[in-house]
Parts: C-alpha cells; sequence; structure tokens
C-alpha cells in the first residue's frame, strides 16, 4: 500500500465513523435509522464526505455559496420563530467554506427568522451583514462575513442566480414542499404561509446545473426527494398528514448530494470535518466549542428547540452537553487522522 493509498484510506476510515456517528439516533425520534440507510444505498460512501468532495471540486476559490435554512416553530402564532436545527449548521458551513475555498456566503431568509440566523453566524466568528445593495464582487474574498438577504418579497429565482451566480446552492433543515405543494411540519401540519420561495432558488440552480447539497433529518426538507419512497412507507405522517391536503409530509425536491444526520446541523459538521480531512486543515472545521458558541448565540436571540418549542440550549431534544460531546468526537476523529498524516 503507497502512501496515498493509506491516506485514503484514514480519510474513508474517518468519514464512515463520523457518518455513523451523526446518524445514531440519540433523541430517539424514530425516522432516522431508514432515511439513512435509504441515503446509504443511493450514495457511494459516506454522505457528508461525498458531499465535501462534490462542493470542494465544483465550488472555485472565492465563489459566492448560497445557504438556505429556517424552520418554524410556533406556526400557529403569526410565521413562527425559527428553531436551532439548520441557522447553527449553516454557520458552520459558511465558515468552513470561507476557509476551505475564501467563499462569499449569502443566506436568504425570512426577516422573522433573520435574528437568528444572523446570531448563530456571529457565534460562529463571522460577522453577518444585510445583503441587500451589496455586489459580492465587492468582497474580498475570504473576508470572515456572511451575506444575510431577509425578505419576505416572493423572488425572482432566475434573475436572483443570474445576479449573485452561486457555484453551489445549499439547503440546511429547509421545508421542502410536498407532492401536493404544501409545506409540512413534522407533525403534519401547515406550515405554507411561513415560508417565503426561496425554494425555488434550489429547483432553479439544479435545473441549470448548479450543485445542490440537501441536508435534512425527517425527510421533509428541501433536498429530500430521492427518500421520498422510505419517507412514506416508514416515517409518521409520511404518506398522510392530516393537514387536509390528501398527502404527506414527504419532500420532493431532489439535491445532487444528499446528507442525513440525526440532527441536520450534525450534517453541516460532518460535511465540514470532510472538508477538514480533504484539505488536511483542522481549522476548516469548527471546534465543538465554537459550535456550541453559535448555538447559544442563536437561543439568546429567540431559536427554540424544534422537539420541545423551548429556547433553550438544545437542538431537537438533544441538550447542549450531549450535543457538545458528539461535536467533541467528531473533531477528535478528525485531528487524530490529520495528525497521523503530518507525522508521516
Amino acid at each position: 500500500m503507497t502512501s496515498s493509498d493509506a491516506a485514503d484510506t484514514a480519510i474513508l476510515t474517518a468519514a464512515e465513523t463520523i457518518d455513523r456517528l451523526t446518524n445514531l439516533d440519540f433523541p430517539r425520534r424514530g425516522a432516522i435509522a431508514s432515511l439513512h440507510d435509504e441515503a446509504r444505498r443511493l450514495v457511494d460512501g459516506p454522505l457528508g464526505l461525498a458531499a465535501a468532495r462534490e462542493a470542494l471540486a465544483r465550488t472555485p476559490d472565492g465563489a459566492v455559496i448560497a445557504i438556505l435554512t429556517g424552520f418554524p416553530e410556533f406556526p400557529w402564532i403569526r410565521r413562527g420563530v425559527a428553531e436551532t436545527d439548520g441557522p447553527v449548521g449553516a454557520a458552520v458551513l459558511a465558515r468552513s467554506f470561507i476557509k476551505a475555498r475564501r467563499a462569499i456566503p449569502i443566506l436568504p431568509c425570512e426577516p422573522h427568522f433573520a435574528a437568528v440566523i444572523e446570531a448563530a453566524v456571529r457565534g460562529i466568528g463571522l460577522t453577518p451583514i444585510a445583503a441587500t445593495g451589496v455586489d459580492t464582487k465587492s468582497l474580498h474574498p475570504g473576508d470572515p462575513v456572511c451575506l444575510i438577504e431577509a425578505t419576505d418579497d416572493p423572488i425572482d429565482a432566475h434573475r436572483w442566480l443570474a445576479a449573485r451566480a452561486p457555484a453551489l446552492v445549499i439547503a440546511i433543515e429547509r421545508p421542502g414542499r410536498a407532492s401536493t405543494g404544501v409545506y409540512h411540519s413534522m407533525s403534519g401540519r401547515d406550515i405554507s404561509h411561513c415560508l417565503n420561495n426561496f425554494e425555488d432558488l434550489f429547483l432553479a440552480a439544479a435545473a441549470a446545473g448548479i450543485w445542490t447539497t440537501g441536508i435534512g433529518d425527517g425527510g421533509n426538507e428541501v433536498g429530500m426527494g430521492r427518500l421520498r419512497d422510505v419517507v412514506r412507507a416508514r416515517v409518521a405522517g409520511g404518506a398522510s398528514c392530516g393537514c387536509g391536503c390528501d398527502g404527506g409530509i414527504a419532500a420532493e425536491s431532489v439535491a445532487a448530494s444528499l446528507v442525513t444526520a440525526v440532527v441536520a446541523n450534525f450534517g453541516a459538521t460532518a460535511i465540514a470535518a470532510s472538508m477538514a480531512l480533504l484539505t488536511r486543515r483542522l481549522d476548516v472545521l469548527p471546534t465543538a466549542a465554537l459550535e456550541l458558541r453559535a448555538l447559544e448565540a442563536s437561543v439568546a436571540a429567540g431559536g427554540v428547540d424544534g422537539q420541545h418549542n423551548e429556547c433553550v440550549a438544545s437542538v431537537d431534544g438533544l441538550a447542549a452537553p450531549a450535543y457538545g460531546a458528539v461535536l467533541a468526537l467528531i473533531t477528535d476523529t478528525v485531528d487524530r487522522v490529520l495528525r497521523e498524516r503530518s507525522a508521516s
């Protein structure tokens, strides 16, 4: 075995460990095993590693990347508030792409989600800047900033893509339309009124040949369409939501790269960890402490746990100490491989 073969084996083994870890059903939600099994049947190798390889290959130095997130809790009160799963992962990805590709991240979102998303971005060490009137060409590649485009006005997806020219569009824990055109919560509630038409960006990007990545934990998120049959068969509400639309919660849109995780934020961390392995740079992966800071910041801004609906430092029922322990294991896995490679 050559040194190159050994390095590839070490990366694959580490990525496999991370993939299995991030898809363990710690919060006992019940759906992730079926979703992960099907995703692994469709994808060759660890999901985060496959997504990272494609993302790095398709993102030139200094490129714009778009990240969609924001899932409403309390949708019966006005237009809801953002849950903690999604914004933190979006911030992780923004930081990792800045580190690895000097990228310019832009996060389109609804105004009622913006405070939580901006707080997560600050918590991860970036500066959120309102995107209105900002020409991405005026930014310096690698600046630790993140553009936030908060609007309730319906967007013209084709015009937006032409203006921003992203190399990559990622959706993390972002509601995806079901076959009936309705957006659903995991409980089957119609949450369409909470959302702008940002999924159209994802669909238009895919149609234009721009690489897309979908990250989710329930099958009702943007990009999870390849799992729709499993969602309908194995996930509560998958085939019959009960909202009156005569459909289920399964999302229809299909991502080029598909990543499942028991908590969607962990899917983002798995991609970031794989990017660190592939670039041989540990700094591409945020430390556990830094990601926890982003979580705490998002809660301070009003983010809520998506399982308990409480404004506490937890994600989908996984409290901060347990959440941080998973992050620490991921970081340790990456660190060990990179130290071994630098010593060889």
